[in-house]
C-alpha cells in the first residue's frame, strides 16, 4: 500500500513540473532578475520602490531579444532571468510564441485587455508613441508628412520599425493589405541613407540632397522636457500610433508570485506613472490633468490599434516586409 501511495505521488510531481505550473518559491527572494533590451544593470534603481516593498533585489540583465532566445534555448528551465521587460511589442510576442514565457494570472492584468497578450503571456506597463522630433518649434503634423517632400533620418531600431509597420497594416486592415503595401513603400524612400555623403553639394543641389528638419522615433528615445516633439495626427480621428513596453514572466522561473507583485505594483495608477516617467514612456491609461508629472497631462489621441491589437499581425509581417522592401 505504502508502494502504491509512493508511485501515485510520484507521478503528480512530475506531471506538475512537466505542466505550466511555476515552482514554488522562498516567501522573500533576494534576487529578481529582469532581461531587458533597453535598460542597463544601474537602471534597477528605477525599480527601487518595489524593492523597498518587496524587500527584493532586483537585478537588470541587459541582453538583446536574440541574447534571451539563445540562452533560453541552451539552458531551458535553468536559464538565470526570472522575467522580461522589452520595448517593443514584436520582441515579448515572439518570446511567447516561441514559448518562453507563463501566462500571467488573469485577476493581475489590467481590466482594459487592449494591454495584454492574446494569450496573456505578457502585459503593457507604459505607452511608448511613435512621435516626429527635431523640429525647430511644434506643429500640426500627420504620419502622411513622411511620405513625400525632403528625405528624413529614421531613428527607430529594426524591431521598433516592425511595432511601427504592424500598426500601419493595422489601420488599413486585412482587406486592405496592399495600401498598406503602397504607404510604406512611399515611407521607406523617404528615409535619409543610414550614412548620409558629406561631400559638399553645389548649391543648385541643395534643395534636392537637404534634409528634413524632422526625424522618426518614440518617445522614449527622446528627452520631452528638452526636445520639440509633436504627438503626429492628433486632429483627425486617427491618433498617434503608440507600442508598449512590455512585462513578461520567465516560464521557467521559480519568482513568479514575486513577478505578479512586481505586476500588481506597477499596474496601480501612481505607481505606473512614476515608472513611465522614468522610462520616458506615457502611463497606461490617461490620468485626466491628475499626474504629478506635467508631461504626462498633455496625453495624446492615440490610434485604436494596441499593443494587444496588433501582435497578431506579426505572425505575417515577414512577408509583408519582402514586399515592402524587396520589391515583389
Amino acid at each position: 500500500m505504502n508502494r502504491m501511495v509512493f508511485l501515485v505521488l510520484l507521478v503528480f510531481g512530475l506531471y506538475l513540473t512537466s505542466c505550466n505550473t511555476p515552482v514554488l518559491e522562498s516567501s522573500t527572494p533576494k534576487r529578481f532578475y529582469i532581461a531587458s533590451d533597453f535598460l542597463q544593470p544601474k537602471d534597477a534603481i528605477l525599480f527601487k520602490d518595489f524593492s523597498k516593498k518587496e524587500k527584493t533585489r532586483v537585478v537588470i540583465l541587459n541582453w538583446t531579444a536574440d541574447s534571451i532566445e539563445q540562452h533560453y534555448a541552451k539552458f531551458g528551465y535553468s536559464s538565470k532571468f526570472d522575467a522580461v521587460l522589452m520595448k517593443t511589442t514584436f520582441a515579448v510576442n515572439q518570446f511567447a510564441t516561441q514559448k518562453i514565457l507563463h501566462p500571467i494570472e488573469a485577476n493581475y492584468l489590467w481590466q482594459n485587455k487592449d494591454f495584454e497578450a492574446p494569450n496573456k503571456e505578457w502585459i503593457t506597463l507604459g505607452i511608448d508613441p511613435y512621435v516626429i522630433a527635431g523640429l525647430k518649434e511644434k506643429k500640426v503634423m500627420h504620419y502622411n508628412d513622411l511620405t513625400w517632400g525632403n528625405k528624413w533620418e529614421n531613428k527607430l531600431t529594426p524591431e521598433e520599425m516592425k511595432a511601427f509597420n504592424g500598426a500601419v497594416v493595422y489601420q488599413f486592415g486585412r482587406k486592405n493589405l496592399q495600401n498598406s503595401i503602397k504607404w510604406l513603400k512611399k515611407l521607406q524612400q523617404q528615409i535619409a541613407p543610414a550614412q548620409p555623403m558629406l561631400v559638399a553639394q553645389p548649391d543648385s543641389l541643395a534643395d534636392s540632397t537637404a534634409l528634413a528638419p524632422f526625424y522618426l522615433t518614440r518617445l522614449s528615445n527622446i528627452n520631452p522636457k528638452k526636445e520639440v516633439f509633436v504627438y503626429p495626427s492628433q486632429i483627425v480621428r486617427l491618433g498617434a500610433f503608440y507600442d508598449g513596453i512590455n512585462f513578461g514572466i520567465a516560464r521557467h522561473s521559480s519568482k513568479y508570485i514575486t513577478a505578479l507583485h512586481f505586476i500588481a505594483f506597477y499596474t496601480q495608477p501612481l505607481n505606473n506613472q512614476k515608472l513611465s516617467k522614468r522610462l520616458h514612456v506615457l502611463p497606461v491609461g490617461n490620468p485626466h490633468n491628475q499626474s504629478p508629472f506635467d508631461y504626462q497631462n498633455n496625453y495624446p489621441i492615440l490610434f485604436r490599434g494596441s499593443p494587444g491589437e496588433i501582435a497578431p499581425i506579426f505572425r505575417n509581417l515577414s512577408k509583408i516586409e519582402v514586399r515592402i522592401y524587396g520589391g515583389n
